[in-house]
């Protein structure tokens, strides 16, 4: 099975937060570029509100305009008191002024600079060409508690008939971020498929709940995992991650180009009345042939089959640990 080394975040983030002396402040900004993507200022914003970062020195961290912004642990008024007890100039509620207290001389690898390249390098080598002829199907999902992953693997005829199905559960150590969700979903999809390989539930094809090459790196999760097996992986996701289609009028049955910086990465599939899926290739597949087995394994509902049962499973068991 597939070896796999994912970051501590969370603690690379605690860490960064520490190195910010009494007396000066950083922005949300300058944490997400010292972890390797300014995109990412949103999530270290929510991160620096859990429970995790209570004994860090969060009010240490404003916005890039100055503002002190809220407090998870307090006000703000108690956010900016603390900051002028530091010597810090605060005026209402802005840093004033805010470049010479500004701190962003981090001691970093920038972890997640290191996981974009390599997803850059892994999307080099995702194969685009028609599926097998499948005579056996998986459809894979998964779910969570606060700190456990539970995935499941449903097996099925091409038809949509459940063969049998296996769940895993393994710690949820990677946090929610957009464009790198592989490596939260990545180390349970590979322990419930080793499990399924156990119990001699081989698929032909896997179907994941997630995105192929419909990704701004053409990397998602279906992707990402089809290349680590060289195993033929199809992304179905329930929401569209990227790129532009126009699905107004779109009957059942019918699918549409998602084009992303003038390149087809995708569908856009209508399965029911008030239910559009997006369907990409994920390796060894292509887009005509993974919508295809996606339309073929609509049955009673408006998932795939496999994809229907494992989302229900993995919910299910999810809830049994909470």
């Amino acid at each position: 099975m597939a070896e796999l080394s994912i970051p501590d975040v969370g603690k690379a983030l605690a860490d960064l937060v520490r190195q910010v002396p009494p007396g000066r402040v950083t922005t949300y900004r300058a944490l997400a570029e010292a972890l390797g993507d300014p995109g990412t200022a949103r999530f270290v914003g929510q991160w620096l509100m859990r429970s995790e970062a209570r004994d860090l020195p969060v009010h240490r961290v404003v916005h890039a305009s100055g503002d002190v912004g809220r407090f998870a642990f307090g006000t703000w008024e108690e956010k900016a008191a603390q900051l002028r007890e530091e010597g810090v100039r605060v005026v209402g509620r802005k840093v004033d002024p805010l470049p010479k207290f500004f701190f962003w001389d981090f001691q970093t690898d920038r972890p997640l600079a290191a996981l974009r390249e390599e997803q850059q390098e892994l999307a080099q080598r995702v194969l685009l060409e028609p599926l097998p002829e499948p005579k056996r199907v998986a459809g894979l999902d998964v779910s969570y508690t606060d700190s456990t992953a539970v995935a499941a693997y449903v097996l099925s005829t091409p038809d949509g008939e459940v063969l049998d199905f296996v769940t895993a559960q393994v710690p949820a150590r990677f946090p929610y971020i957009p464009t790198y969700l592989t490596y939260r979903e990545l180390p349970a999809y590979l322990a419930v498929i080793e499990r399924a390989r156990e119990a001699g539930l081989g698929a032909d094809v896997l179907l994941v709940d997630g995105n192929g090459i419909l990704h701004p790196r053409r990397i998602g999760v279906a992707s990402h995992l089809g290349v680590l097996l060289d195993h033929p992986t199809v992304g179905v996701a329930k929401r569209r991650l990227c790129g532009q289609v126009n699905t107004a009028g779109m009957v059942v049955g019918e699918w549409r180009p998602v084009v992303l910086e003038g390149e087809t990465v995708g569908a856009a599939v209508r399965t029911g009345r008030n239910r559009t899926l997006f369907v990409s290739p994920g390796h060894r597949a292509d887009l005509p042939s993974a919508v295809e087995l996606v339309l073929g394994l609509i049955r009673e509902h408006t998932l795939p089959e496999p994809l229907k049962w494992a989302h229900d499973l993995a919910t299910e068991s999810a809830k049994v640990l909470k």
